[in-house]
């Protein structure tokens, strides 16, 4: 498949913070990003509302994944985007579950963030381009509308 995987800006909320993970509800209903707090730039504790920034591309199944490098995601530098490799664990109709290399966290998209020739299934080799979060506001909403 000749198509080149681009990080993109993107934003989203915190709907939820537990215990040492946060979860992000992607803007424009995009999808949803749990990743660890060890990977969000911030001078504040985290809470439901931060507004959060980061890189982050399409995702496409590859069946030669390379030895992905995710030492370049650490938080004592802007965001800057890293290609980093996944399994999908789960798939149904509508959207795609992906865990992240190195239990940096789990990515729920729908499938049209996908790019494959093959039938998806659990198990698949995936590469993305993705980043840590940085706190870059809050929005002042009820934790049920976000």
């Amino acid at each position: 498949m000749d198509y080149m995987i681009n990080p993109i800006k993107m934003g989203g909320l915190i709907k939820e913070v537990q215990d040492d993970r946060i979860k992000v509800h992607l803007h424009g209903r995009l999808g949803v990003i749990t990743i660890p707090k060890r990977l969000v730039i911030t001078s504040e504790p985290l809470e439901p509302g931060h507004e959060m920034e980061f890189y982050f591309s399409y995702i496409q199944v590859v069946e030669n994944p390379y030895d992905y490098d995710s030492s370049d995601m650490v938080t004592d530098h802007e965001i800057e985007p890293c290609l980093l490799g996944g399994r999908i664990v789960e798939v149904n109709d509508t959207a795609v579950k992906v865990n992240i290399m190195n239990d940096l966290g789990c990515i729920a998209v729908p499938r049209r963030w996908i790019f494959t020739p093959v039938v998806l299934k659990n198990g698949q080799e995936t590469e993305f381009y993705f980043s840590c979060m940085k706190v870059v506001g809050k929005r002042d909403i009820p934790v049920e509308s976000i």
